[in-house]
């Protein structure tokens, strides 16, 4: 049996025919089989047909690589946009959770603002209420408060500026209602208030027009007299500093406080003084004891308060105390 040769094969199935009039016949391969003593056999394959079914077992094995090649790259590339796509769905869900984290520390911020404000709005209405009524009082000392202001709507996206400002304002609010506290109570410590003398002690004679103690005629009683003992106790009744200490004409042994605020205080008929000029004074100290020195037809205390140049109804500033 002879067989052609794998060169010879393949160049008769793709390669060119040898010339244009072999390629407008059929291309033939002949295989001649012999045996000795027996007849020779020949088979004839149509090399035209042979390479076509090879053609087309070529190209089905391209489309076949081609597919399976697609198949992966596009199992890698959807893998690939799956993760991508976890990715952006996992930020997503961080940053959702952050903006609702920041939203709840917005409004709890804003909650913890409004509190505050309304504290130092609560503790500013008290100053004024307080003023307003020690004004009623004490009408020498009137004032007016006047208020006012403005809104805006708070929203997601002013509410970190707003919040801000907010913080701003209650701070500068604060620094304008601390000076207004210590002015007040600097003016409560300094206005003179209470009873100069403890216990329930009477008063034998008021401010203003009274008959004269000595018999002649109506007199202006400038202060308020307290019946006590020679020897009780006398305190002050605000802080202050001493004017002076000594010897009185009319009032004998004579207490003035100066306060501050235009006011002062004057205690009279002393038996002893305990105070000298220029010592500074804290309310309920006590700076003298009564006696019956002085114009007196009798022991007591005589009190009287001073705001500039004029005298005062003490009555008024017992009763605030009380």
């Amino acid at each position: 049996m002879r067989f052609p040769k794998y060169s010879a094969l393949f160049t008769s199935l793709f390669g060119k025919p040898a010339s244009p009039r072999a390629a407008a016949h059929s291309r033939h391969l002949e295989i001649l089989i012999t045996r000795p003593g027996h007849a020779a056999h020949s088979f004839r394959i149509d090399l035209d047909a042979l390479r076509r079914v090879a053609l087309w077992l070529l190209a089905g094995l391209a489309l076949w690589i081609a597919i399976t090649l697609f198949m992966a790259w596009h199992q890698v590339a959807s893998g690939s946009l799956q993760q991508r796509a976890d990715q952006l769905a996992e930020r997503a869900a961080s940053a959702q959770s952050a903006n609702v984290q920041l939203q709840a520390e917005n409004g709890a911020l804003t909650n913890n603002l409004l509190a505050l404000k309304q504290r130092v709005d609560s503790l500013a209405s008290t100053m004024r209420g307080f003023v307003q009524k020690r004004a009623e009082e004490f009408p020498v000392e009137a004032k007016r408060l006047a208020q006012g202001g403005i809104a805006q709507p708070l929203n997601a996206t002013n509410a970190p500026a707003l919040l801000h400002d907010e913080v701003d304002l209650i701070g500068a609010r604060l620094n304008l209602l601390l000076p207004q506290a210590h002015h007040l109570a600097s003016l409560e410590a300094a206005r003179p208030m209470g009873d100069p003398v403890t216990g329930n002690v009477p008063i034998t004679s008021d401010y203003g027009l009274r008959p004269n103690p000595m018999g002649h005629g109506v007199e202006f009683h400038n202060g308020i007299d307290f019946g006590v003992k020679v020897g009780t106790p006398i305190h002050a009744t605000a802080n202050g500093v001493v004017e002076s200490a000594g010897w009185k004409a009319g009032y004998g042994n004579c207490v003035v406080i100066d306060h501050p605020f235009g006011y002062r205080s004057l205690f009279g008929h002393l038996s002893t003084i305990k105070v000298k000029a220029g010592d500074t004074i804290t309310r309920g100290q006590v700076i003298a004891l009564s006696g019956n020195t002085g114009r007196s037809t009798g022991p007591h205390l005589h009190y009287t308060l001073f705001y500039g140049d004029k005298t005062l109804d003490p009555a008024t500033y017992l009763l605030a105390q009380r």
